[in-house]
């Protein structure tokens, strides 16, 4: 195994061992969070869907989640994580089950998302034996499901014994099959391949730490300095043909593989934004610890708590002239967009297959005979019969619609008028919401005679009270739910009416642009506004009688985005009302606590 040392030697030593990266270098540092605070980051609540995916066994809360001095380190803020042995109300699994333990995690989706470059953490671990999970990773920003979005994870300890036995004889490894869980790190990139489909892994998910063999997957061992309570850096040399992974420890710095990954047209996922995700789990599958619903699966949590996890900073550089930061949402769309149209004037479209994907969903319709509404391209569909129907377009990345507010979608569709339907949309959070399209009834200027109609249906009355425009999943979605079996199609659709850019003509007028999501909410909201000069911003909450309720903000600010988390938790369930105001401007928001 190579171990390069943060020497003058270090460069030739690289570059014999990698000659791909005979040129590379690390470039300007594009963008630094030190955890001053956490205004940019979402705290996730819950035990997700069968533990996260994984059979994990704890609740994330957001009390568990905080910026801290680091111990023994004056005046250098970090990210504290903590894991607790608790229940209580509302500590429960998806089903309602009671749970034992929480902890927390926080995701930079919709604020930061980065594609390439050097990217560096800090981290530090309590004793995590046995049962701790703690990882610093990026998940794809693509609206596919996991694994085809994407992942890469930068650092992950707690892997199972048999994990550590097969690579303990490389990489500071004793080949004794005799390592802890606290004296071994590794690392992970995931993406959609099907040749990895088969009984045991139904995804596809293809791993690159998948090495049964021991050829090339290299994690680090360290014996007689267990990993636990002390810093560690951790590193990804990240460009559009590879990816390396490594940490350091103790000034030197060692490779997480035996060679760089190549990522190539199988692997293509990894050529998209990421956003960055930070947890500590507890037991479930990757662990030697029991999975969720099964304590006869695996081992008991020995892990001492509280546990605890520090990350001092994530950094982002430039590599061999690569790397790109995005903060917010994705770049709002205006004017005209199109979703699926051959012939309409569009400032900018969605192109099926490329930045698009048209799914019927489980089996509910297959591909019918009528001809396109306009142009060469058009969807018809047949249904199956089984009792109800559903497909969408969704793209590939989450679209900013928030400029057509007063706006339109627009389609064509020819469907027997005998049939009722409803059309969508669903954000990235996973809120959906659909107009009702009766049988026999002409509604949004769509009439109900068989034949190809067109329909224009107001966003406001799309996107209902919960839609996030500023991130959607599914830009079009169309339901039928009382069993009519027919034949349609689609085409020609469209948003129209998206103002030339709240956000360019901003400077033109006082508007605030405020915005709160997820909405509603139930434990943290995160509030988002922009100023244009230097000026006293007051945000305060009121109830549905009008009382205020509270004042979130009453100080100078500069000018740009300002964000900021919103604690739900002392205010009971119901409607509210968020005033956004300045010397210039007021601006309400309907929010909604559940």
């Amino acid at each position: 195994m190579t171990t390069v040392r943060l020497l003058s030697l270090s460069l030739l030593l690289l570059l014999s061992i990698f000659p791909f990266h005979a040129q590379s270098q690390i470039g300007e540092v594009l963008w630094q969070e030190d955890f001053n605070d956490l205004n940019n980051w979402i705290k996730e609540t819950g035990n997700g869907s069968w533990g996260w995916g994984n059979g994990e066994l704890q609740f994330y809360q957001a009390d568990n989640v905080s910026s801290v001095l680091i111990p023994g380190e004056p005046e250098n803020y970090g990210l504290h994580i903590v894991a607790r042995e608790e229940s209580g109300p509302g500590i429960v699994d998806q089903w309602g089950n009671p749970l034992n333990y929480t902890s927390g995690r926080i995701n930079s989706k919709s604020f930061t998302s980065i594609k390439y470059g050097v990217i560096e953490t800090r981290v530090m671990v309590s004793n995590i034996d046995l049962g701790g999970w703690p990882a610093v990773w990026l998940l794809g920003t693509s609206n596919h499901n996991w694994p085809t979005k994407g992942e890469i994870d930068i650092m992950e300890m707690g892997h199972p014994k048999a994990f550590r036995d097969l690579h303990d004889s490389h990489n500071g490894g004793n080949d004794q099959d005799n390592s802890t869980v606290n004296q071994m790190v590794g690392a992970n990139a995931i993406f959609y391949s099907e040749e990895s489909i088969n009984p045991g892994n139904p995804s596809g998910a293809a791993s690159i730490a998948w090495d049964p063999d021991d050829e090339f997957c290299r994690p680090y061992f360290n014996y007689s300095n267990p990993l636990n309570d002390r810093f560690l850096i951790y590193r990804i040399y990240w460009d559009e043909n590879s990816l390396r992974y490594t940490v350091v420890d103790e000034g030197v710095e060692y490779d997480l593989f035996e060679d760089v990954f190549y990522i190539d047209s199988i692997s293509d996922e990894l050529n998209k934004p990421f956003y960055f995700i930070i947890n500590m789990a507890i037991g479930g599958a990757f662990t030697d610890a029991y999975q969720l619903g099964d304590p006869g699966s695996g081992a008991a949590i020995s892990m001492p708590f509280p546990a605890e996890m520090y990350v001092d900073y994530i950094k982002v550089m430039k590599w061999n002239g690569q790397g790109h930061v995005h903060h917010g949402p994705p770049v709002p769309q205006t004017g005209a967009f199109g979703i699926f149209t051959d012939e309409t004037p569009t400032n900018s479209s969605l192109f099926v297959e490329e930045e698009a994907f048209i799914y019927a969903w489980e089996g509910t319709l297959s591909q019918g005979s009528i001809p396109p509404y306009e142009g060469e391209n058009g969807i018809s569909w047949v249904s199956n019969g089984l009792g109800w129907f559903g497909a969408g377009i969704m793209s590939d990345q989450p679209i900013n619609l928030f400029d057509f507010a007063d706006g339109h979608l627009n389609f064509s569709i020819k469907i027997p008028a005998n049939v009722s339907f409803q059309i969508g949309v669903i954000d990235t959070w996973g809120n959906q919401n659909y107009v009702e399209f009766p049988a026999n009834q002409s509604k949004y200027g769509l009439e109900r005679n068989g034949e190809w109609g067109h329909a224009s249906i107001p966003v406001s009355d799309l996107r209902g009270e919960f839609i996030d425009m500023r991130m959607l999943t599914y830009e079009f979605v169309i339901l039928e739910v009382n069993g009519v079996n027919c034949e349609f199609a689609l085409d020609d659709i469209y948003y129209d009416g998206g103002v030339v850019g709240v956000y360019q003509i901003i400077s033109q007028k006082p508007a605030m642009n405020p915005m709160v999501y997820p909405n509603p909410g139930a434990t943290q909201a995160q509030l988002i506004y922009e100023i244009q000069t230097t000026q006293n911003v007051e945000i305060e909450v009121y109830d549905i009688c009008g009382q205020k309720v509270a004042q979130l903000v009453n100080a100078e600010k500069v000018v740009g985005k300002h964000m900021m988390n919103w604690k739900l938790d002392d205010y009971q369930p119901g409607i509210y009302f968020i005033k956004f105001r300045t010397n210039q401007t007021e601006e309400i928001i309907k929010y909604i606590i559940q």
